[in-house]
């Protein structure tokens, strides 16, 4: 029996603030969506390895739980053979535990924006049990900290064994990956911040200089202009996590080129102003720009040009007018 936690909503997306004729294709098909409801159903003697669940009684593998999107059948018919191998050898038991995670939740962006949606969805019904992450999760430290925040048990499992659950609350996802339902996006902002207030104004560029892939290319040369907006360029893959969670809190602008660390405008104040560059003809990488506006900010955007290597050129006289324009009040 599923029970429902959240109301499906029709979310209408206010358009960026900047948007341009020539560029309407690129989000249009993003200002209405139709979100379903969320629900949690209680699953008995389920079997549980790595990321996949399964129930032998009638050979179920909750697919639409487990997976963004549904995998190719090579990769179910893996997991079944290993499943098989590793059931042969020894099968530990768990009392109870809640299911929030799929196959890209090691994803910063998916984790905070999916997995954190559906903790909130079992948060509903004030239930004791233990989120259940698997030992791929225990050195990200960006699981453990915002569990701590939303004040939620976990435990971590082995990756190469296979556990019997005596029950499971298997949550659904709340929303397609890069949208969301406003009722729980609003109540996961706040459950994350617990009241606190920008008191810095920070403005913040997120850079990707330390990242393996989607590089500003000439990064540098625009480094004048943020600094005359008194603009901050930030790596978070050389900070602390709540040191990071800190800054964004302080922040009253956020930008960057399009990726997982524009997801910390989670962490800003509601009612500020996020700018993303973005690759040109890009119309299926809208997560931010939804992110930013569910979050009631005033979003940007900048197209870019890329190298073969999806590399980012940004041209430093459109950043500017656009800084302009955000700035101008």
């Amino acid at each position: 029996m599923k029970i429902r936690t959240y109301s499906g909503s029709k979310e209408l997306r206010k358009k960026p603030e900047n948007l341009i004729q020539e560029d309407i294709d690129l989000f249009k098909h993003e200002f209405e969506k139709e979100i379903q409801y969320s629900y949690i159903v209680e699953i008995k003697n389920s079997y549980l390895s790595g990321k996949n669940l399964i129930n032998l009684k009638n050979f179920r593998f909750y697919i639409k739980h487990t997976y963004m999107n549904t995998p190719p059948i090579k990769n179910v018919i893996k997991f079944i053979i290993k499943f098989f191998k590793l059931r042969s050898k020894s099968i530990e038991t768990i009392e109870n535990g809640v299911w929030v995670i799929n196959n890209k939740s090691e994803n910063y962006f998916h984790w905070m924006t999916e997995s954190l949606s559906r903790v909130l969805s079992f948060k509903k019904l004030n239930s004791e049990f233990p989120i259940l992450i698997s030992e791929d999760f225990k050195n990200l430290d960006f699981v453990t900290k915002t569990l701590d925040f939303l004040e939620m048990k976990y435990k971590i499992y082995e990756t190469d064994r296979v556990f019997k659950v005596k029950k499971l609350l298997l949550t659904s996802h709340t929303a397609p990956a890069g949208n969301y339902n406003s009722n729980i996006l609003f109540e996961l902002h706040k459950n994350l911040n617990d009241g606190s207030k920008s008191n810095l104004g920070k403005r913040l560029w997120v850079s990707r200089k330390y990242t393996d892939r989607r590089h500003l290319i000439n990064e540098d040369e625009i480094m004048p202009i943020l600094e005359k907006y008194n603009i901050q360029v930030i790596y978070p893959e050389k900070m602390e996590y709540i040191e990071q969670v800190e800054l964004f809190r302080n922040a009253t602008f956020l930008g960057g080129v399009h990726g997982a660390a524009l997801t910390n405008m989670l962490y800003m104040e509601m009612n500020n102003k996020v700018l993303e560059l973005r690759a040109v003809n890009d119309a299926h990488n809208n997560c931010h720009y939804s992110l930013a506006v569910g979050l009631n900010n005033k979003f940007y955007y900048l197209i870019c040009e890329n190298d073969k290597d999806s590399n980012f050129i940004v041209d430093p006289i459109q950043l500017e007018n656009t800084l302009n324009e955000i700035f101008k009040n």
